[in-house]
């Protein structure tokens, strides 16, 4: 699924600011001490958070390996079971996949109209699959590049640096409120108390403090704040990449200013959360379809809980796409509900085979399909630059 989500065709593309990297930022005997330090010490924090991340992820993995192999006889059953599923219902399943990125899609070309840009529906569909690609196959910063990525692609198809970041952000609080309802929904119909409790009041937390943000960032002293821990980042980033920003703090007001003009109408607001509920609503039926089709009775009342607290694990962002903890928690969730081990373990994997393996390649092949289709326009560059 998505996201919830640098393009590597650009990665190539060398601008003139990168190759004449300007005196305040490529001659760190102009840049002050102090922010010299604050660099340093900022690429550290992001080494040992990476190296973390990394190390924690390869455990997680070793052990899901060793679960596994530990587990050789029930794994062998389920692949049993796998080879003779009901397709019928396997083709019901990847229809839902694929509405599943189609609705995210469209979210996200509803909130680029906001702005007046107008992106195909496949285009959109391909910036979508592409960026759910790596964000969740490349280990440790996977988020954070598929984020990248759709960021660069709305730029190149028109739209500014406000209504891009607008749309990632509004984006994302979407499919966040549709993880929310999900896991509040499961807590309610399986009887969990604790969960339903936790889920509403984190939710109603983040919302009011989503609001008062957004009616505070029009405060002098609150937008005094916001620039100037903006202009800060920016400043950090700019020397870890090197790629200056002329005037960050320009740069932040405007984006700011750009925010003002992006307004959703109630109706907006209720189609966007719709499709972001929508979104994960349909992969939850990928997951139905799998256990149908295995011949196992679908657990309704705690399905919802089980894929919630799943994709609750999936988002700590400790393996790639919660690859293992994603399989263990919705195998014990099953398993805890009656269904027998081997049926539950096989209709798990057949789940990610769809929902995650099969999404993942289709990602990497529209990858590779951008970077190709960029190939003749760069020639074509390359020539006139040449005469």
């Amino acid at each position: 699924m998505a996201t919830d989500h640098t393009d590597i065709a650009l990665s190539d593309r060398k601008s003139p600011v990168r190759e004449g990297r300007s005196a305040i930022f490529g001659n760190t005997a102009l840049v002050p001490a102090s922010e010299q330090d604050v660099s340093a010490e900022a690429t550290k924090r992001r080494r040992s958070a990476h190296l973390l991340r990394g190390g924690v992820s390869v455990l997680t993995v070793a052990a899901f390996v060793v679960l596994v192999l530990g587990r050789r006889s029930a794994l062998t059953r389920s692949l049993g079971r796998i080879g003779h599923p009901q397709w019928s219902w396997i083709a019901l399943g990847i229809a839902l996949e694929v509405s599943s990125m189609a609705t995210f899609a469209t979210m996200q070309r509803r909130l680029l109209g906001v702005g007046g840009r107008r992106v195909g529906t496949g285009p959109m569909m391909a910036t979508t699959l592409a960026a759910n690609a790596l964000s969740v196959s490349v280990p440790v910063a996977g988020p954070e590049l598929g984020a990248a990525f759709t960021f660069r692609r709305f730029k190149e198809q028109g739209a500014d640096t406000s209504l891009a970041g607008w749309t990632l952000l509004v984006g994302g609080i979407a499919s966040w409120f549709g993880a929310v309802v999900v896991l509040g929904a499961g807590g309610a119909l399986s009887g969990n108390v604790v969960v339903t409790g936790v889920t509403v009041l984190g939710g109603l937390l983040a919302l009011f403090a989503g609001l008062a943000l957004w009616v505070g960032v029009g405060r002098t002293r609150l937008r005094l704040v916001v620039t100037r821990s903006a202009t800060w980042g920016i400043r950090c980033v700019s020397r870890l990449v090197s790629r200056p920003v002329h005037d960050p703090a320009a740069a932040v007001n405007g984006w700011i200013e750009g925010l003002g003009s992006l307004r959703l109408s109630k109706a907006e607001w209720g189609k966007v959360g719709g499709l972001g509920l929508a979104n994960w609503l349909t992969d939850i039926g990928v997951l139905a379809m799998s256990i149908l089709a295995l011949g196992g009775a679908v657990p309704w009342r705690s399905l919802l809980l089980i894929y919630g607290l799943s994709t609750l694990v999936a988002s700590l962002g400790i393996t790639p796409g919660g690859l293992g903890l994603v399989e263990g928690t919705l195998c014990l969730g099953l398993v805890s509900t009656g269904l027998p081990a081997a049926l539950a373990l096989a209709a798990v994997l057949l789940y990610r085979l769809v929902s995650f393996w099969l999404v993942m390649a289709a990602g990497w092949l529209v990858l590779l399909w951008l970077r190709f289709e960029r190939l003749p326009h760069v020639v074509s560059i390359s020539r006139s630059v040449a005469q």
